[in-house]
Order: C-alpha cells, then sequence, then structure tokens
C-alpha cells in the first residue's frame, strides 16, 4: 500500500543532527572563549587598579551576538523539527485511516463476490436439463 518515506524526504532528517552538532559545538567553543577572555580581563583589572572603566572589548560583543544568533537558529531548527513532526502524525493518521477503508472495502468485494458465484451455481442447477427417462418397452 502507501509506504512512509514517500512523504518524508530523509535528506532533512539526516541533515538535522549534523547541523544540530555543529550548532551546538559552535555554541560551546564561543561560550568557551567568551569565559576565558572574561577571565583575562578581570585578571588585568585586578592587577590594574585602575579607577577608570575599561572600554567595552568589540571582541565581547561580537561574541555575544554570535551566540544569540546560534540561540535563535537553534530555536528555529527546534520548531521546524516540532512542525515536520506534527506533519508526520497527521500523514501516519490519514494512512492509517486510508487502510482501514481499503479493508472494508476489500471484505465487501470479497461478500459482493461470493453472492455473485451462489448465484452463479444456483442459476446453473436450475437451467441444466433433467435427466431423460427412456422407455424399455420402446426399444427392441
Amino acid at each position: 500500500m502507501t509506504d512512509h518515506s514517500m512523504f518524508a524526504d530523509p535528506r532533512p532528517r539526516a541533515a538535522l543532527p549534523a547541523l544540530l552538532v555543529a550548532l551546538l559545538a559552535l555554541l560551546i567553543a564561543s561560550a568557551a572563549l567568551w569565559m576565558s577572555y572574561s577571565s583575562a580581563t578581570r585578571l588585568a583589572d585586578s592587577q590594574d587598579h585602575a579607577a577608570v572603566a575599561a572600554a567595552p572589548d568589540p571582541a565581547i560583543d561580537q561574541i555575544k551576538q554570535s551566540l544569540s544568533s546560534v540561540q535563535q537558529a537553534l530555536q528555529e531548527i527546534r520548531s521546524a523539527q516540532e512542525k515536520l513532526t506534527a506533519q508526520i502524525n497527521d500523514v501516519q493518521q490519514k494512512t492509517s485511516a486510508q487502510r482501514g477503508e481499503q479493508k472494508l472495502l476489500s471484505d465487501q468485494l470479497g461478500a459482493l463476490s461470493a453472492r455473485v458465484n451462489s448465484l452463479e451455481s444456483a442459476k446453473a442447477e436450475s437451467s441444466a436439463p433433467a435427466p431423460q427417462r427412456t422407455k424399455r418397452g420402446n426399444r427392441q
């Protein structure tokens, strides 16, 4: 009957884990870089003892923007995955309903075929010529 794999393209499903792993690795690397840079900045500030506040570093802002864009991309991927899951469930429900309808039609067709065969048998029996009787006395 209908194969579920016809409705779902296997390529996006196969690419999704790889994309998630790559995004997660980027997120972890960015967080590690940000934390090490933050630690180095704190160490330098403590040694400086200057009352002047350090100017914000553009690298930190860039890392924060990268983290934000990675988080947004992950959220979009999750949303797309939920939509695909809902679509797959819908297709599976429709396929199941179609299978039920096909089984019902098949059963009805079988019953109808049995009735037709029964009627043909009854017709054949009623239209069969009666056996002819022979007269014994006429034959010599």
